[in-house]
């Protein structure tokens, strides 16, 4: 165990600032949308899903409208994603659609 001597000099401690003293400007639209996302996840994990959605949505749609170029970014990019799931359903489809013809194949086999 180490032990570190305090000196006792009778003055009190004087607390120094680290940084130049001006603090920067809180950004109360980030800290809203992100207390609105907290409190919509917060609703769905108590059961009130449709009204946590609701204000998750709105959360989001909050930080949206602060981050244009975010939001120009996704909307342009949207219409690949869409193009992609849409091929990824037309997959799964045609695998079920398969699945469902090899069942009633081997459902008039054993009927036999």
């Amino acid at each position: 165990m180490v032990a570190v001597p305090i000196p006792r000099t009778g003055q009190p401690t004087q607390l120094r600032s680290l940084g130049t003293g001006a603090t920067a400007p809180t950004d109360w639209t980030h800290l809203l949308a992100a207390g609105t996302v907290v409190a919509g996840g917060a609703l769905m994990i108590a059961g009130h899903k449709k009204a946590g959605l609701a204000v998750a949505a709105a959360g989001t749609a909050l930080v949206l409208l602060e981050e244009p170029e975010v939001l120009d970014k996704w909307w342009k990019s949207l219409p690949a994603y869409l193009a992609q799931a849409q091929g990824f359903l037309d997959t799964v489809e045609g695998y079920l659609n398969e699945a469902s013809v090899q069942g009633h194949r081997i459902q008039s086999i054993l009927r036999r």
